[in-house]
């Protein structure tokens, strides 16, 4: 791997916002926190009708897909629907019973494909009270109007990218080659936060 690359994955970006007062009396949190966060298992999920695939997930507690620009949650992983027809299922747990071999299992006599993403995708942690702020100066969709379980496909810096709304934090899906472009973008775009 790229050294250049690798360092720059590591980076967490903390920002505090520009106001007329002393150091001292700024608060600690800051105004945007960006970093990577790795998921354990991460699948898209590709199916032409949701009926052959939605009630197979029954026994994850899931008894429906989300629709289109969704997401539900189960005990210890995230169904995002990322495209008609398309699901990213996340799960931070190594030991999660959601694996690519049961979901295959399941999905066997269906139209679905099931592809590991797991080292396909850079995913990233945007949180603080300026992260839509951030957001915005590279992402053309209108994030202020994303609500918390909200999914959308767009671009961040001419990079597509899947964005996952949850409250006033996001995670961002792009593209792992895309990686050293994306970070410096996320460089350059947080300079106007810089003290």
């Amino acid at each position: 791997m790229d050294e250049k690359y690798r360092l720059r994955s590591f980076i967490i970006f903390l920002l505090i916002p520009k106001v007329n007062e002393s150091v001292a009396n700024r608060k600690s949190i800051p105004s945007v926190l960006v970093l990577e966060i790795e998921f354990s298992l991460l699948y898209q999920v590709h199916g032409l009708t949701i009926e052959g695939c939605g009630n197979r997930l029954n026994e994850f507690g899931i008894h429906s897909l989300p629709a289109y620009g969704r997401s539900v949650a189960g005990d210890d992983f995230e169904i995002l629907s990322n495209g008609p027809g398309m699901w990213m299922v996340q799960s931070r747990k190594r030991d999660s019973e959601f694996t690519l071999v049961r979901l295959r299992e399941l999905l066997a006599d269906t139209d679905a494909t099931v592809t590991d993403l797991a080292s396909a995708r850079l995913t990233v942690q945007v949180s603080g009270v300026s992260s839509r702020t951030f957001l915005k100066k590279g992402c053309p969709a209108d994030i202020d109007s994303l609500e918390s379980g909200d999914v959308i496909s767009s671009v961040i810096g001419h990079l597509g990218a899947t964005i996952h709304c949850m409250g006033d934090d996001f995670t961002v899906y792009v593209l792992q080659s895309f990686g050293t472009d994306f970070w410096e973008w996320c460089r350059l775009s947080t300079m106007e936060f810089n003290m």
